[in-house]
Parts: structure tokens; sequence; C-alpha cells
């Protein structure tokens, strides 16, 4: 497990030039090998609320908020084999334009529908849908007692589709990226859209599964014999994964079985099961809950990362499905078995969805015998049915996914009070979430180690702000005139507190201007001023799926000053607390404002910094997933409200039109202020004291 070490430094009163000795805290960064210990909700609206946040975030995480452009699906249906009681069909389909979804439909004979349906994605096994357990793993588990028939032993995968379909059910068992017929040549699985570029623009191998997998739900329901009120989803390991990512965020799945996934110990190694801020603040548990009250079975095993579920997890999920008196559709089991999706866990699932599908067969189901087909046969691309020459490979596909996405956000751009109201409810969301973050109400704003010094026509005041669900404070000092009164304002270098005040001791012009006005607070935000180098600020950390798991440096710095504000928020009136942001911490300020809810009453930054996208720039933008997913910094930004703005050094090719078109829907233009110089400090406070 590891830790980032976090200072709290109290600056010497009698010197800001020296460096004072720090004490620290620890900071838990959480890995894919731990969970949240996640505490079932008392209340069950409080929980909706939660269920609908985290399903956010999925959707967020995936690249899918809003939902990308659906293009048809022209799905192709061929090559039937014939079984005892049930057929296979070859199929593809277009998820995105050129990008196709492969697998096998599975569909009883002689029963009349419509039929439910179950959407089956297959996990990590070698060649995936196409898996053919090795001679010695068959003995192995016939021999374990795992497995009963050679056959089902060979191709267990195979097995559950064929029992399902022979028990009325419609099944379509699809690949997922890169495996099998899903093109591994130009989409290898754990290979494609791992850089910064891809991150920032929301394309990953976890979205677009994800995504494959929702138009597998919509190549389903347009089977005429599907029962659309029945459908559920199935798989193991990382088809468990998908099977719960689905769980949280499409509707229409009636019933599901993750299998051998859900822990508070382990999330899922793969790219296809993490990507940046799908778990910051939660777990698979937690999202297992989010399917409450539909029906869902989790068979696990003593022999991988589920073997605790039965005491840590399932009573969670109990509770919640307590809620909605609904604990008797919420099912576990538990083997001593290795990893897998065995015998005892396949009819399991058959008999909890005959239960709750309506399938309609007495008694407990038993596996029965099945004629497998060979893997070889069962692949969909042949000499009548090539792979289609629209085709793209992984660098076509982003580059079609670029220009959707920004369609997608030039066609949101506000042209009147309702079409802003409906960009702010996508893209508030978004940042939400891309930040991890919130505005805190003052009573979990908890100060500490406070001290106040005495000075020549000010005082300066020592404290530490922390959230009570922190670990980490923020260390600021608070510059106090002979008058004291509201407003303050609340000022930001990207150096930290110690910029406020000169080698001298003196007050920096700028904190000495404001200081003539009202309070001055001054924090070292994360990983600036004296704790700098103290926690993970790099885009990359070496924590693999980091941002997937904690918050980002922006995120940080964002949340740092809403906590400042928070503190101020209850002492003054909200109106008068004012925030500048000085050089690259011009970014930080503007995206705090846009989530800080009304709290910060005027806003000054530099607008040099809301540019670059390359590592380094020295403004965390970089450093945001998603960022260019909604067109970069500007439209986050003018989620901030119609209050003052002073915007420094623009330039006039900076996309300001987002900003200004919130100012003008308001009709209050004269609030905006941009100037294309270097304001000193008497322009700043001018203009604030007209406010």
């Amino acid at each position: 497990m590891r830790y980032a070490i976090t200072a709290l430094i109290l600056i010497p009163l009698f010197s800001f030039a020296a460096d004072p000795p720090p004490t620290t805290t620890q900071e838990l960064i959480r890995t894919l090998r731990e969970g949240v210990n996640f505490k079932p909700y008392t209340n069950k609206a409080a929980w909706q609320k939660r269920a609908a946040y985290l399903r956010q975030q999925v959707l967020i995480s995936a690249g899918l908020w809003p939902m990308p452009e659906k293009c048809p699906l022209n799905a192709v249906i061929h090559g039937r084999i014939d079984r005892d009681g049930y057929t296979i069909e070859k199929v593809y389909f277009q998820s995105y334009p050129g990008f196709y979804v492969t697998g096998n439909l599975y569909r009883p004979t002689g029963k009349t529908g419509p039929f439910p349906a179950i959407l089956s994605p297959h996990g990590h096994w070698k060649d995936g849908r196409l898996y053919e357990t090795p001679d010695a793993e068959v003995k192995n588990q016939l021999a374990g007692g795992w497995e009963k028939d050679t056959d089902a032993a060979r191709y267990p995968l195979q097995a559950r589709c064929a029992t399902l379909a022979r028990l009325g059910c419609i099944v379509f068992f699809y690949d997922m990226v890169g495996y099998a017929d899903a093109d591994p040549v130009h989409f290898p699985h754990r290979q494609i859209y791992r850089d910064v570029d891809s991150d920032l623009r929301g394309l990953s191998v976890f979205g677009l599964q994800t995504w494959d997998s929702i138009r597998s739900l919509d190549f389903l329901e347009s089977l005429p014999e599907v029962d659309k009120a029945r459908i559920a989803i199935t798989g193991a390991s990382g088809g468990g994964s998908q099977s719960l990512m689905m769980m949280a965020v499409d509707d229409r799945l009636a019933a599901a079985a993750p299998v051998c996934m859900i822990s508070g110990d382990y999330q899922g190694g793969c790219v296809c099961e993490n990507n940046s801020l799908l778990r910051i603040g939660t777990d698979n548990i937690e999202l297992a809950a989010t399917f409450a009250p539909k029906p869902f079975i989790h068979p696990t095993a003593t022999g991988d990362w589920t073997k605790n579920y039965l005491e840590h997890g399932f009573p969670e999920i109990q509770a919640t499905y307590k809620l909605f008196d609904a604990e008797g559709n919420v099912e576990s089991i538990r083997q001593t078995a290795p990893h897998n999706y065995n015998l005892h866990a396949r009819e399991a699932v058959y008999n909890f969805f005959n239960k709750h599908l309506k399938l309609g067969h007495e008694g407990v189901i038993a596996e029965p015998k099945f004629t497998p087909v060979l893997p070889k046969d069962l692949h969909v691309w042949d000499e009548g049915h090539p792979r289609p020459k629209d085709s793209v490979d992984a660098a076509g596909l982003k580059k079609w996914w670029v220009e959707m996405t920004g369609r997608q956000i030039e066609r949101m751009k506000p042209k009147d009070a309702e079409s802003l109201s409906r960009f702010q409810a996508v893209i508030r969301p978004a940042l939400a979430h891309m930040l991890a973050t919130d505005m805190p109400k003052r009573r979990e704003v908890i100060v500490g180690n406070h001290s106040i010094a005495e000075r020549h026509l000010f005082s300066v005041e020592t404290l530490t702000l922390r959230r009570a669900s922190d670990a980490r404070a923020v260390s600021a000092v608070q510059i106090i005139s002979v008058n004291p009164r509201p407003p303050t304002t609340i000022v930001i270098f990207p150096e930290g507190k110690r910029a406020a005040f000169q080698s001298d001791g003196s007050l920096h012009p700028l904190i000495a201007k404001l200081a003539q006005r009202g309070f001055v607070l001054v924090p070292d935000l994360y990983g600036t001023g004296e704790i700098e180098g103290a926690g993970p600020v790099t885009t990359q950390p070496t924590t693999e799926f980091f941002t997937g798991y904690n918050r980002t440096t922006m995120g940080n710095r964002v949340h740092d000053i809403l906590t400042a504000v928070g503190w101020k928020h209850d002492f003054e009136d909200p109106a008068a607390i004012d925030l500048v942001g000085v050089g690259s911490a011009g970014p930080w300020c503007l995206l705090a404002r846009s989530m800080a809810g009304g709290s910060i009453r005027a806003v000054v930054v530099d607008a040099r910094y809301f540019d670059s996208t390359v590592a380094g720039n020295g403004a965390d933008l970089n450093d945001l997933p998603m960022l260019l997913r909604y067109d970069g910094p500007w439209p986050l930004a003018s989620l901030g409200g119609s209050g003052p703005m002073f915007l420094h050094h623009v330039r006039d090719n900076q996309p300001l039109s987002w900003i200004k078109t919130t100012y003008e829907l308001a009709g209050v233009s004269d609030k905006l202020h941009l100037e294309h110089g270097d304001p000193n400090p008497n322009d700043i406070v001018r203009w604030l004291l007209k406010r």
C-alpha cells in the first residue's frame, strides 16, 4: 500500500524568508487493490441521489456523457448452425462508423416467443468467445468436481450460452475489444488509447467496450422476438466487470449475474476495467448496489479476490436492497474453487434467471449435455462475409471520435436561456466528476494550528484548513488590516502563500492593496509553496491507473480553493468573497468559480494559461481527464454564472464566446471585463471596489 506524505507547515511569524521545519500527515493513494469500505445508506432518497451520481461517474469516465451519436447498426446475421433445441448464428454490426462488434447469436428452437434475452460479455480467457480449455486444465476441472462433463469443461463459455438458449433465452455472446473477430491487429486490447491525449479526449478501451455493450443491447432490442422487458446480462471476471458497468448505466437491464468479480480487495486490473475518474470515491461493491432493486446474483470463489464477498460486500448490498424492500432480489453463493465460471456457478445463474426472468421451468435446473461447435466454425468472418472495407483502425476511429465530440460540443453552445440551461445540465456534472470535488459546507471545514502575530498596520494569522473527510490540510495565512471588514479576497499564487510577502517581510504590492479593503487569505494549495513536492503531482504517477482512483493535481488544487471558500462562506456575506488567480493559477481559480455555486462574488484571473494542454505548462490543464472531450477549459470556465469577472492578458484568438455568451444571455455584459495587458495592483483593486 502506497502513501503520499503531505506537509502541514506553520510559517514563523518573525520571518517569511526562512524555510520552517514541516510537520506531516499521510494521505492514502488508492490503487486498484483497495476499496472504499462502502457503508450502506439508511435513507432511500439519499441513496438514490448517490446512485444517480455514480451512474454519471461511470458514463463520464467512459466518455459517454453526453451519449455519442448512434450510427445505424446495419446488422448482418449469417451462418446458421443447428443444434438440439437451439441455433447458433454469426453476427456483426457497427457500434461506431467502421467499428464492428462481432459475436454469436444463440436462439431457442421449438418454442414460441417473445423470448427473454441475455447479453454475454466473455472476460479475459485466451481467444475470448472462442476459448478452448487446455487438456491439463480440463482434467483439473473434472478432478476438482468443478465440471462434470468433458465437453462443458472444454468449452465452458459455449456451454453457458447453449444451456440458456435451450432454457428459452436468446443469447448474444460478443467479443470484447481486440479479441477473437474484433480486430486484435488494429485494436490490440491492452495497447491502444493509453496516451495522455486520448485520456484528455475521453477515448479508451473501457469506453469502447462499454459502448459496444450498449449497442449490443440495441441489437437485441432490434430482434422482433426479444421481450424488451426481460433482458439480462452475465459474464465472469472481465466479463463480470463489464456486466457491473452495464448494471450501473443501462436501465434496460432487468436482471444481472456478474460472476467472480465484485470485491473490496480488487477492482480489476485491465484497461477495459479501469479508466480515469471511474472509481474515485467508490468501488465495485458500491457500484453493484446501484442496481437495486433489480435482481442480481453474484457467484464467488475461495480461489480469487471474491473469497470474502459474503462477509464484506454482500451484507452492504443486501442492506441497500432492504431500502427498497427487495432483499429477495439479491443472492450470492461461494464455492471452494479457483477463479472461473464453472458448472456450479452456471447452474446458480440458470436457476436465478429462471425465477426472475420467468422462464417457466419447474424444479432445480441442471445443465444438460450439449454438442459443442469447434471454435474455427464460430468465426464471424468468412469468404462470403469478409471484414467490411470501411473498417477503421485505432487511428481512424480516434479521428472520427475527435470530430464527433467536437460536433457535439459545438451544437451545445448556448444561444438562448433554454439552450444555456441544457448546456449547463450536461457540462456541470462533467466538471464535478473531472475535478472529483464539491463546495463544502462551513461545518465541514476544520481549522487547526491557529496563531496570530501583529505587524505594522496589519496582523498575520496562520492556520490550516481541512475538510472533515480529508487526511490532508491546506496551510494558509490570512492578512488582517487594522480595520477588518468584508469582503475577503482569496489570492492564489502558483508559488503558494510565501509569495504574499517580499524578502524583507513586507507585503506583496497586490496583497497590500487588497488588505486595505478587507481580509486577504493566501493558501498553499496541493503541491505548491511549502508543501511543494510532498505529493504525487505529476500527470502519470507510477501507480497504475492512478487517475481512476485518485483526484488529480488540478482536482486537488480546486478542492483546496473550495475548502478555503467554504470556510469563509458563513463568516461573511457570501457575496463578499472574491478570488484572484495570479499567473498559472488562473485556470485553478476559474474552475473553482465554476464549482462554487455562487459562493464567489468576483474573480480576477490571468487568461494566458487557458490554451495549452502541453505537459509542464504549469497550469495543470494536461492533468484534467476528459478536458478535450468538452472542447478545452473555456466551456468549463463559463459555468460559473454571470458574476463580475476580470480576465487579463486576453488574446484575440481565444475562444471567449463561451464566456461572453453567458453574460450576454444574462443581460450583464458590463460585468465582464477583458483586458489585453498586464494590470497593476491598483487596477485590480479599483475594479473590485466598483463591483
